[in-house]
């Protein structure tokens, strides 16, 4: 099963060698489009997947749903809701369905192969702390905590689950620099993942480890219409992403990401009253391309 998911997945090497993986799929059209960029960023409902410390800056309800078709391979979406400090959210992943093969390779039949994993997570100001309110910049400054079960779905002793903890932080200032007047906004974003976890179980008594993994990212906005976003990861992967809003209503992405190859990504964001629609496309060298639709609701 293992195997089966490394091969549908965008990309080779040690990265994706576990099934618990399924989370580097990335989750949101917008943070897709930026590369996965989003650590140091973390502004909007994708926070919950990406550095829920940043769900301390939220100020109303979001509904976000996701959806994305690898064409021919599998089909992957999200269905979030976020409010100030807290988000939930549902993913799936399904390959659909596999042939069965006996010894000589005849088709005998056929077996389907999903993921499901649920994220619960919380963020915090230390600002909203009377134990830390004091402490110099501590409205600027945010850290949180997010819960992970995964669980797998397929023949009988190919299914299992796991459950693990990730540590998130942040630290954000959504005013200019004194020394640099045209940087509008900055933030430096720090993920422990997987900092505890309980082994993924299965029926068959097999047993992976969740991978631990550091991720940094660092985003500036520039005059209120550019942001540039950076992540760097303990496995030495590189996501780059650039956001250009020239008017509220809409948003122009790209990205480009290192995963034993470069990746190059597009997308779009539309705003329109209390609805975001956002698209993005990335392309692959090998395997199909991505496409994913995320829309989502704010009150």
């Amino acid at each position: 099963m293992v195997l089966t998911l490394a091969l549908v997945i965008p990309a080779s090497g040690e990265q994706y060698s576990n099934v618990a993986s399924f989370f580097d799929l990335g989750m949101g059209a917008r943070a897709l489009a930026m590369g996965g960029a989003f650590v140091g960023l973390a502004d909007d409902g994708n926070a919950l997947f990406y550095n829920p410390a940043g769900l301390a800056w939220l100020h109303n309800l979001s509904i976000l749903s996701s959806y994305e078709a690898r064409p021919g391979i599998a089909s992957y979406g999200t269905i979030a809701a976020s409010l100030p400090h807290f988000g939930f959210g549902v993913d799936y992943f399904d390959f659909g369905e596999v042939p069965e093969t006996d010894e000589f390779g005849n088709v005998i039949g056929s077996f389907g192969y999903r993921n499901y994993a649920i994220i619960i997570a919380g963020g915090m100001k230390a600002a909203d702390l009377p134990f830390l309110a004091r402490i110099p910049l501590a409205e600027h400054i945010g850290f949180g905590l997010s819960l992970k079960y995964l669980k797998i779905a397929t023949l009988d002793p190919g299914n299992g689950s796991g459950l693990s903890i990730d540590l998130p932080f942040i630290f954000r200032s959504n005013s200019p620099s004194p020394r640099f007047p045209i940087m509008t906004s900055y933030g430096f974003g720090l993920v422990i993942q997987n900092l505890i976890g309980l082994p993924i179980k299965y029926e068959s008594g097999h047993q992976e480890s969740w991978p631990r993994k550091l991720i940094i990212g660092i985003s500036f906005g520039l005059l209120d219409q550019v942001i540039l976003a950076i992540d760097v990861t303990s496995e030495k992967r590189v996501r780059l992403g650039i956001e250009w809003t020239p008017i509220h209503a809409v948003s122009f992405r790209t990205g480009f990401k290192y995963e034993d190859t470069w990746l190059w990504s597009l997308g779009i964001g539309a705003r329109f009253r209390n609805f975001v629609l956002d698209l993005a496309v990335v392309p692959h060298p090998y395997l199909s391309s991505q496409i994913c639709g995320s829309l989502g609701i704010a009150w």
